[in-house]
Protein backbone atom coordinates (compact mmCIF):
# COMPACT_ATOMS: atom_id res chain seq x y z
CA UNK A 1 0.00 0.00 0.00
CA UNK A 2 2.82 2.03 0.41
CA UNK A 3 4.79 1.21 -1.83
CA UNK A 4 1.31 2.36 -4.50
CA UNK A 5 1.09 5.37 -2.77
CA UNK A 6 4.48 6.52 -3.23
CA UNK A 7 4.55 5.35 -7.05
CA UNK A 8 1.01 7.53 -7.14
CA UNK A 9 2.86 10.43 -5.62
CA UNK A 10 5.53 10.50 -7.98
CA UNK A 11 3.02 10.25 -10.86
CA UNK A 12 1.11 12.86 -9.33
CA UNK A 13 3.73 15.52 -8.72
CA UNK A 14 4.71 14.97 -12.67
CA UNK A 15 1.51 15.51 -14.06
CA UNK A 16 1.51 18.37 -11.67
CA UNK A 17 4.22 19.77 -13.31
CA UNK A 18 3.19 19.07 -16.45
CA UNK A 19 -0.05 21.13 -15.70
CA UNK A 20 1.87 23.80 -14.27
CA UNK A 21 4.24 24.16 -17.39
CA UNK A 22 1.96 24.06 -19.75
CA UNK A 23 -0.19 26.39 -18.22
CA UNK A 24 2.92 28.79 -17.74
CA UNK A 25 4.16 28.63 -21.42
CA UNK A 26 0.51 29.00 -22.68
CA UNK A 27 -0.02 31.91 -20.50
CA UNK A 28 3.21 33.59 -21.94
CA UNK A 29 2.70 32.70 -25.14
CA UNK A 30 -0.46 33.80 -25.31
CA UNK A 31 -0.13 37.21 -23.53
CA UNK A 32 2.59 37.78 -26.25
CA UNK A 33 0.82 36.73 -29.27
CA UNK A 34 -2.29 38.83 -28.21
CA UNK A 35 0.10 41.54 -27.19
CA UNK A 36 1.87 41.46 -30.65
CA UNK A 37 -2.02 41.85 -31.93
CA UNK A 38 -3.10 44.53 -30.27
CA UNK A 39 0.06 46.69 -30.77
CA UNK A 40 -0.44 45.72 -34.80
CA UNK A 41 -4.21 46.84 -34.82
CA UNK A 42 -2.77 50.43 -33.11
CA UNK A 43 -0.22 50.85 -35.92
CA UNK A 44 -3.07 49.37 -38.45
CA UNK A 45 -5.02 52.12 -37.21
CA UNK A 46 -2.95 54.48 -37.40
CA UNK A 47 -1.90 54.22 -40.85
CA UNK A 48 -5.26 53.92 -41.76
CA UNK A 49 -6.27 57.34 -40.65
CA UNK A 50 -3.17 58.37 -42.56
CA UNK A 51 -4.44 56.72 -45.37
CA UNK A 52 -8.09 57.89 -45.40
CA UNK A 53 -6.85 61.29 -45.17
CA UNK A 54 -4.30 60.90 -47.82
CA UNK A 55 -7.49 60.03 -50.34
CA UNK A 56 -10.17 62.10 -48.89
CA UNK A 57 -7.59 65.09 -49.45
CA UNK A 58 -6.26 63.66 -52.96
CA UNK A 59 -10.29 63.27 -53.91
CA UNK A 60 -10.61 66.99 -52.61
CA UNK A 61 -8.14 67.79 -55.19
CA UNK A 62 -8.87 66.21 -58.23
CA UNK A 63 -12.31 67.51 -58.08
CA UNK A 64 -10.96 71.45 -58.08
CA UNK A 65 -8.09 71.31 -60.23
CA UNK A 66 -7.87 70.06 -63.70
CA UNK A 67 -5.61 67.34 -63.46
CA UNK A 68 -5.21 64.71 -65.98
CA UNK A 69 -2.27 61.69 -66.35
CA UNK A 70 0.78 64.29 -66.95
CA UNK A 71 0.04 66.70 -64.88
CA UNK A 72 -0.55 65.03 -61.57
CA UNK A 73 2.12 64.84 -58.75
CA UNK A 74 4.22 67.37 -61.18
CA UNK A 75 6.24 69.91 -59.47
CA UNK A 76 7.68 70.22 -55.97
CA UNK A 77 4.71 71.66 -54.21
CA UNK A 78 1.43 70.77 -55.84
CA UNK A 79 -1.00 69.04 -54.32
CA UNK A 80 -0.90 66.11 -56.64
CA UNK A 81 2.93 66.07 -55.17
CA UNK A 82 2.19 65.30 -51.20
CA UNK A 83 0.25 62.27 -52.53
CA UNK A 84 2.87 60.98 -54.36
CA UNK A 85 5.99 61.56 -52.44
CA UNK A 86 3.88 60.58 -48.86
CA UNK A 87 6.42 57.40 -47.40
CA UNK A 88 2.75 56.11 -45.90
CA UNK A 89 1.37 55.31 -49.32
CA UNK A 90 1.81 53.75 -52.36
CA UNK A 91 0.87 55.67 -55.85
CA UNK A 92 0.04 54.91 -59.63
CA UNK A 93 -1.25 56.76 -62.27
CA UNK A 94 -3.08 55.51 -65.10
CA UNK A 95 -3.87 57.00 -68.62
CA UNK A 96 -6.69 57.31 -69.97
CA UNK A 97 -6.80 54.15 -71.74
CA UNK A 98 -6.14 52.41 -68.48
CA UNK A 99 -2.32 51.99 -68.70
CA UNK A 100 0.07 52.73 -66.12
CA UNK A 101 1.45 56.39 -66.88
CA UNK A 102 3.98 55.88 -63.32
CA UNK A 103 4.23 53.92 -61.09
CA UNK A 104 5.94 53.76 -57.38
CA UNK A 105 9.90 53.86 -57.74
CA UNK A 106 11.58 50.56 -56.02
CA UNK A 107 7.96 48.61 -56.04
CA UNK A 108 6.30 45.92 -58.65
CA UNK A 109 3.41 47.97 -60.26
CA UNK A 110 -0.11 47.38 -59.23
CA UNK A 111 -1.97 45.23 -61.62
CA UNK A 112 -5.30 47.03 -62.85
CA UNK A 113 -8.68 45.68 -63.41
CA UNK A 114 -11.80 46.78 -65.30
CA UNK A 115 -12.71 48.63 -62.55
CA UNK A 116 -9.34 50.95 -62.41
CA UNK A 117 -9.90 51.40 -66.12
CA UNK A 118 -13.21 52.31 -65.99
CA UNK A 119 -12.23 54.67 -62.87
CA UNK A 120 -9.35 56.15 -65.72
CA UNK A 121 -12.04 56.59 -68.47
CA UNK A 122 -14.92 58.26 -66.45
CA UNK A 123 -15.96 61.32 -66.57
CA UNK A 124 -16.78 62.95 -63.06
CA UNK A 125 -13.78 63.67 -61.26
CA UNK A 126 -13.06 62.60 -57.89
CA UNK A 127 -15.13 58.96 -58.84
CA UNK A 128 -13.23 56.49 -57.22
CA UNK A 129 -12.88 52.67 -56.25
CA UNK A 130 -11.88 50.97 -53.75
CA UNK A 131 -10.57 47.06 -53.37
CA UNK A 132 -7.81 44.50 -51.71
CA UNK A 133 -5.23 42.94 -53.89
CA UNK A 134 -1.89 41.13 -53.29
CA UNK A 135 0.89 42.19 -54.83
CA UNK A 136 4.49 40.44 -54.52
CA UNK A 137 3.24 38.54 -51.66
CA UNK A 138 1.86 41.72 -50.10
CA UNK A 139 -1.62 42.62 -48.81
CA UNK A 140 -2.66 46.00 -50.16
CA UNK A 141 -5.78 48.41 -50.11
CA UNK A 142 -6.12 50.07 -53.14
CA UNK A 143 -7.97 53.23 -53.85
CA UNK A 144 -8.73 54.35 -57.01
CA UNK A 145 -9.42 58.17 -58.09
CA UNK A 146 -10.44 59.38 -61.03
CA UNK A 147 -9.73 62.28 -62.73
CA UNK A 148 -12.96 62.79 -64.59
CA UNK A 149 -12.93 63.80 -68.94
CA UNK A 150 -11.37 60.43 -69.65
CA UNK A 151 -7.91 61.65 -68.33
CA UNK A 152 -6.88 59.12 -66.17
CA UNK A 153 -6.65 58.17 -62.43
CA UNK A 154 -4.56 58.31 -59.55
CA UNK A 155 -4.03 54.75 -57.63
CA UNK A 156 -3.57 55.48 -53.79
CA UNK A 157 -2.43 51.98 -51.71
CA UNK A 158 -1.57 51.32 -48.08
CA UNK A 159 -0.05 47.73 -46.59
CA UNK A 160 -2.40 45.84 -44.63
CA UNK A 161 -0.53 44.88 -41.55
CA UNK A 162 -1.90 41.83 -41.33
CA UNK A 163 -2.29 40.68 -37.21
CA UNK A 164 -3.33 37.11 -38.39
CA UNK A 165 -5.51 34.98 -36.25
CA UNK A 166 -3.77 35.42 -32.38
CA UNK A 167 -6.18 32.45 -31.51
CA UNK A 168 -4.95 30.62 -33.80
CA UNK A 169 -1.84 30.72 -33.65
CA UNK A 170 -1.97 30.57 -29.54
CA UNK A 171 -3.41 27.16 -30.21
CA UNK A 172 -0.50 25.86 -32.55
CA UNK A 173 1.93 27.15 -29.78
CA UNK A 174 -0.08 25.36 -27.05
CA UNK A 175 -0.51 21.98 -29.06
CA UNK A 176 3.65 22.41 -29.73
CA UNK A 177 4.17 23.25 -26.13
CA UNK A 178 1.65 20.44 -25.00
CA UNK A 179 3.31 17.96 -27.33
CA UNK A 180 6.74 18.87 -25.53
CA UNK A 181 5.73 19.01 -22.19
CA UNK A 182 4.06 15.28 -22.63
CA UNK A 183 7.21 14.29 -23.91
CA UNK A 184 9.38 15.46 -21.11
CA UNK A 185 6.44 13.89 -18.84
CA UNK A 186 6.93 10.53 -20.26
CA UNK A 187 11.06 10.67 -20.10
CA UNK A 188 10.41 12.09 -16.18
CA UNK A 189 7.90 9.37 -15.66
CA UNK A 190 10.11 6.23 -16.98
CA UNK A 191 12.70 7.68 -14.92
CA UNK A 192 10.89 7.96 -12.30
CA UNK A 193 9.44 4.32 -12.30
CA UNK A 194 12.73 2.91 -12.82
CA UNK A 195 13.75 4.68 -10.33
CA UNK A 196 10.70 4.06 -7.72
CA UNK A 197 11.22 0.12 -8.75
CA UNK A 198 15.08 -0.42 -8.67
CA UNK A 199 14.25 -1.16 -5.29
CA UNK A 200 11.40 -4.09 -5.83
CA UNK A 201 13.43 -5.33 -8.50
CA UNK A 202 16.45 -5.42 -6.06
CA UNK A 203 13.92 -6.95 -3.40
CA UNK A 204 12.70 -9.69 -6.37
CA UNK A 205 15.86 -10.65 -7.39
CA UNK A 206 16.86 -11.34 -3.36
CA UNK A 207 13.45 -13.21 -2.89
CA UNK A 208 14.24 -15.29 -5.83
CA UNK A 209 18.00 -16.03 -4.40
CA UNK A 210 16.33 -16.94 -1.28
CA UNK A 211 14.29 -19.15 -2.35
CA UNK A 212 16.71 -20.44 -5.02
CA UNK A 213 19.13 -21.42 -2.10
CA UNK A 214 19.10 -22.81 1.48
CA UNK A 215 20.70 -18.60 2.68
CA UNK A 216 18.82 -16.70 4.57
CA UNK A 217 21.73 -14.09 5.32
CA UNK A 218 20.72 -12.00 2.23
CA UNK A 219 19.62 -8.87 3.59
CA UNK A 220 18.24 -6.01 1.19
CA UNK A 221 20.37 -3.08 2.83
CA UNK A 222 18.33 -0.18 0.67
CA UNK A 223 18.80 2.44 2.60
CA UNK A 224 16.09 5.13 2.63
CA UNK A 225 12.93 6.55 3.95
CA UNK A 226 10.68 5.74 0.57
CA UNK A 227 7.98 3.02 0.49
CA UNK A 228 10.39 0.23 -1.45
CA UNK A 229 13.22 1.02 1.60
CA UNK A 230 10.33 0.21 4.58
CA UNK A 231 9.33 -3.18 2.07
CA UNK A 232 13.06 -3.88 2.04
CA UNK A 233 13.66 -3.70 5.59
CA UNK A 234 10.28 -6.06 6.55
CA UNK A 235 11.56 -8.10 3.91
CA UNK A 236 14.96 -7.85 5.57
CA UNK A 237 13.15 -8.35 9.30
CA UNK A 238 11.76 -11.66 8.30
CA UNK A 239 14.49 -12.95 6.90
CA UNK A 240 16.18 -12.52 9.82
CA UNK A 241 13.37 -14.03 11.96
CA UNK A 242 13.10 -16.95 10.30
CA UNK A 243 17.51 -17.62 10.69
CA UNK A 244 16.61 -16.79 14.15
CA UNK A 245 14.21 -19.96 14.11
CA UNK A 246 15.42 -21.79 12.05
CA UNK A 247 18.79 -21.21 14.20
CA UNK A 248 16.34 -22.19 16.94
CA UNK A 249 15.53 -25.34 15.73
CA UNK A 250 18.85 -26.26 14.59
CA UNK A 251 19.77 -25.75 18.41
CA UNK A 252 16.66 -27.82 19.24
CA UNK A 253 17.53 -30.65 17.80
CA UNK A 254 21.16 -30.37 18.42
CA UNK A 255 19.85 -30.14 22.48
CA UNK A 256 17.62 -33.11 21.74
CA UNK A 257 19.87 -35.38 20.45
CA UNK A 258 22.32 -34.73 23.40
CA UNK A 259 19.77 -35.49 26.05
CA UNK A 260 18.14 -38.65 24.16
CA UNK A 261 21.53 -39.79 24.05
CA UNK A 262 22.22 -40.86 27.79
CA UNK A 263 18.96 -42.60 28.18
CA UNK A 264 19.32 -44.53 25.16
CA UNK A 265 22.91 -45.61 25.56
CA UNK A 266 21.57 -46.82 29.16
CA UNK A 267 18.75 -48.67 27.85
CA UNK A 268 20.98 -50.10 25.22
CA UNK A 269 23.41 -51.10 28.36
CA UNK A 270 20.62 -52.63 29.90
CA UNK A 271 19.45 -54.45 27.16
CA UNK A 272 22.93 -56.04 26.20
CA UNK A 273 22.80 -57.25 30.15
CA UNK A 274 19.26 -58.94 29.26
CA UNK A 275 20.84 -60.81 26.66
CA UNK A 276 22.24 -63.02 29.35
CA UNK A 277 18.93 -63.16 31.48
CA UNK A 278 19.45 -66.88 32.32
CA UNK A 279 23.15 -65.74 34.06
CA UNK A 280 21.41 -63.51 36.58
CA UNK A 281 20.10 -63.60 40.20
CA UNK A 282 16.37 -63.16 40.60
CA UNK A 283 17.18 -60.25 42.32
CA UNK A 284 18.91 -58.75 39.42
CA UNK A 285 16.89 -59.48 36.81
CA UNK A 286 14.18 -57.57 39.39
CA UNK A 287 15.93 -54.38 39.27
CA UNK A 288 17.12 -54.49 35.12
CA UNK A 289 13.57 -54.72 35.17
CA UNK A 290 12.56 -52.02 37.09
CA UNK A 291 15.39 -49.94 35.55
CA UNK A 292 14.07 -50.80 31.63
CA UNK A 293 11.01 -49.10 33.60
CA UNK A 294 12.09 -46.27 34.21
CA UNK A 295 14.07 -45.50 31.62
CA UNK A 296 11.58 -46.05 29.26
CA UNK A 297 9.00 -43.59 31.13
CA UNK A 298 11.63 -41.10 30.99
CA UNK A 299 12.37 -41.49 27.42
CA UNK A 300 8.67 -40.95 26.74
CA UNK A 301 8.25 -38.09 29.20
CA UNK A 302 10.95 -36.38 27.41
CA UNK A 303 9.88 -37.00 23.93
CA UNK A 304 6.31 -35.93 24.80
CA UNK A 305 8.50 -32.38 26.43
CA UNK A 306 9.95 -32.62 22.83
CA UNK A 307 6.55 -32.46 20.83
CA UNK A 308 4.83 -30.14 23.11
CA UNK A 309 8.14 -27.62 23.25
CA UNK A 310 8.53 -27.67 19.31
CA UNK A 311 4.53 -27.78 18.61
CA UNK A 312 2.65 -25.16 16.79
CA UNK A 313 -0.87 -25.82 18.32
CA UNK A 314 0.23 -23.25 20.94
CA UNK A 315 0.31 -20.45 18.36
CA UNK A 316 -2.57 -21.26 16.73
CA UNK A 317 -4.87 -21.62 19.71
CA UNK A 318 -7.14 -19.09 19.49
CA UNK A 319 -7.16 -16.24 22.52
CA UNK A 320 -10.13 -16.78 24.83
CA UNK A 321 -11.52 -16.08 28.47
CA UNK A 322 -9.55 -18.61 30.89
CA UNK A 323 -11.42 -18.65 34.17
CA UNK A 324 -8.45 -18.79 36.70
CA UNK A 325 -10.15 -20.59 39.98
CA UNK A 326 -11.37 -23.34 37.62
CA UNK A 327 -7.99 -23.71 35.85
CA UNK A 328 -6.18 -24.13 39.11
CA UNK A 329 -8.84 -25.94 40.90
CA UNK A 330 -8.42 -28.97 37.80
CA UNK A 331 -4.61 -28.30 38.04
CA UNK A 332 -4.46 -28.82 41.76
CA UNK A 333 -6.31 -32.09 42.00
CA UNK A 334 -4.52 -33.72 39.38
CA UNK A 335 -1.35 -32.73 41.38
CA UNK A 336 -3.16 -34.13 44.50
CA UNK A 337 -3.69 -37.15 43.21
CA UNK A 338 -0.70 -38.06 41.02
CA UNK A 339 1.20 -37.05 44.38
CA UNK A 340 -0.79 -37.35 47.28
CA UNK A 341 0.80 -33.85 48.17
CA UNK A 342 -1.56 -31.02 49.48
CA UNK A 343 -1.68 -28.04 46.89
CA UNK A 344 -3.16 -24.97 48.21
CA UNK A 345 -5.07 -22.97 45.81
CA UNK A 346 -5.77 -18.87 45.60
CA UNK A 347 -7.07 -18.11 42.37
CA UNK A 348 -9.38 -15.07 41.83
CA UNK A 349 -10.30 -13.11 38.20
CA UNK A 350 -10.50 -14.27 34.64
CA UNK A 351 -7.83 -13.39 31.97
CA UNK A 352 -8.00 -13.32 27.98
CA UNK A 353 -5.04 -16.04 26.76
CA UNK A 354 -4.72 -19.87 25.07
CA UNK A 355 -6.43 -21.71 27.54
CA UNK A 356 -4.28 -25.14 27.03
CA UNK A 357 -0.79 -22.99 27.17
CA UNK A 358 -1.39 -21.74 30.38
CA UNK A 359 -2.78 -24.68 31.89
CA UNK A 360 1.11 -26.29 30.39
CA UNK A 361 2.82 -23.62 31.71
CA UNK A 362 0.54 -24.12 35.48
CA UNK A 363 0.89 -28.08 35.38
CA UNK A 364 4.72 -27.69 34.97
CA UNK A 365 5.33 -24.89 37.33
CA UNK A 366 3.41 -27.45 40.19
CA UNK A 367 5.43 -30.77 38.88
CA UNK A 368 9.00 -28.40 39.45
CA UNK A 369 7.34 -27.38 42.86
CA UNK A 370 6.87 -30.85 43.85
CA UNK A 371 10.03 -32.14 42.43
CA UNK A 372 12.53 -29.68 44.14
CA UNK A 373 10.43 -29.24 47.62
CA UNK A 374 9.57 -33.23 48.61
CA UNK A 375 8.12 -32.02 51.78
CA UNK A 376 5.01 -29.18 53.22
CA UNK A 377 2.44 -27.68 50.88
CA UNK A 378 2.82 -26.33 47.38
CA UNK A 379 1.19 -22.60 46.57
CA UNK A 380 -0.91 -21.29 43.20
CA UNK A 381 -1.36 -17.94 43.42
CA UNK A 382 -3.74 -16.87 40.13
CA UNK A 383 -4.23 -13.60 39.50
CA UNK A 384 -4.94 -11.63 36.19
CA UNK A 385 -1.37 -10.12 36.01
CA UNK A 386 0.04 -13.42 36.49
CA UNK A 387 0.77 -16.76 37.66
CA UNK A 388 2.94 -17.89 41.02
CA UNK A 389 4.33 -21.20 42.65
CA UNK A 390 5.36 -21.71 45.38
CA UNK A 391 7.10 -23.92 47.55
CA UNK A 392 8.75 -24.83 50.87
CA UNK A 393 11.95 -26.73 49.26
CA UNK A 394 15.62 -25.12 49.61
CA UNK A 395 14.88 -22.58 47.32
CA UNK A 396 17.10 -21.38 44.16
CA UNK A 397 20.73 -21.44 43.69
CA UNK A 398 22.43 -18.24 42.69
CA UNK A 399 23.82 -19.66 39.51
CA UNK A 400 20.36 -21.32 38.83
CA UNK A 401 18.16 -18.42 38.35
CA UNK A 402 19.61 -16.83 35.64
CA UNK A 403 19.29 -20.35 33.94
CA UNK A 404 16.39 -22.56 34.97
CA UNK A 405 14.25 -21.33 31.70
CA UNK A 406 16.85 -22.30 29.45
CA UNK A 407 15.64 -25.55 27.30
CA UNK A 408 17.63 -28.87 28.15
CA UNK A 409 19.25 -27.01 31.55
CA UNK A 410 19.92 -29.33 34.72
CA UNK A 411 20.64 -27.48 38.21
CA UNK A 412 23.22 -29.45 40.05
CA UNK A 413 20.74 -31.01 42.55
CA UNK A 414 18.02 -31.62 39.89
CA UNK A 415 20.61 -34.04 37.73
CA UNK A 416 20.04 -36.76 40.26
CA UNK A 417 15.98 -36.24 39.49
CA UNK A 418 14.01 -37.64 36.87
CA UNK A 419 13.21 -34.52 34.23
CA UNK A 420 13.75 -33.26 30.68
CA UNK A 421 15.07 -30.02 31.46
CA UNK A 422 11.78 -28.44 29.05
CA UNK A 423 9.20 -28.21 31.85
CA UNK A 424 10.49 -24.59 32.91
CA UNK A 425 11.85 -23.67 29.01
CA UNK A 426 8.19 -23.92 28.42
CA UNK A 427 6.61 -21.86 30.90
CA UNK A 428 9.31 -19.21 29.41
CA UNK A 429 7.77 -19.47 25.65
CA UNK A 430 3.91 -19.44 27.27
CA UNK A 431 4.55 -16.39 29.27
CA UNK A 432 6.31 -15.09 25.79
CA UNK A 433 3.12 -15.86 23.86
CA UNK A 434 0.68 -14.06 26.42
CA UNK A 435 3.07 -10.55 26.39
CA UNK A 436 4.29 -11.31 29.56
CA UNK A 437 7.77 -12.37 31.57
CA UNK A 438 9.05 -15.39 33.67
CA UNK A 439 11.01 -14.42 36.96
CA UNK A 440 12.31 -16.78 39.28
CA UNK A 441 13.38 -15.78 43.23
CA UNK A 442 13.88 -17.38 46.69
CA UNK A 443 10.75 -17.29 49.00
CA UNK A 444 11.57 -15.73 52.23
CA UNK A 445 11.71 -18.13 55.01
CA UNK A 446 13.12 -20.91 52.54
CA UNK A 447 11.45 -22.23 49.33
CA UNK A 448 11.01 -20.78 45.80
CA UNK A 449 8.64 -18.44 44.31
CA UNK A 450 8.13 -19.49 40.23
CA UNK A 451 5.92 -18.00 37.67
CA UNK A 452 5.54 -15.59 34.68
CA UNK A 453 3.31 -11.90 34.16
CA UNK A 454 0.89 -11.92 31.93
Amino acid sequence: MRARTGIERAFAGIAAAAVITTAVVGYAVGASLLGSAAENRKLDYSAEQTFRGLVEATTSFVRMGAFDYETFGEGPFTAGSTVVNSPDVITQVLRGDGTVHRAEPGHAEIPFYTTDQEMARAADAGERAERLLDVGGERLRLVTVSFGGSRGAVQIARPIVDDGDPFGALALWLAGAVAVVLLLAVAAGRFAARRLTRGLEALAETAEEVAAGDRLDILMATGGTDEVAGLGAAFDSVLVRLAAAREDQRRLVQDANHELRTPLTSLRTNVSVLKRMDELSPESRGQLIEDLDGETRELSHLVAELMEFSSERRVDEEYGAVDLPDLADRVATRARRRSGREVLVNAEGVVTGRARGLERALVNLVDNALKFAPDGPVDLVLRPTGFRVIDRGPGLAPEDTARIFDRFYRSTAARSLPGSGLGLAIVHEVATTHGGAVFARTRPGGGAEIGFTL
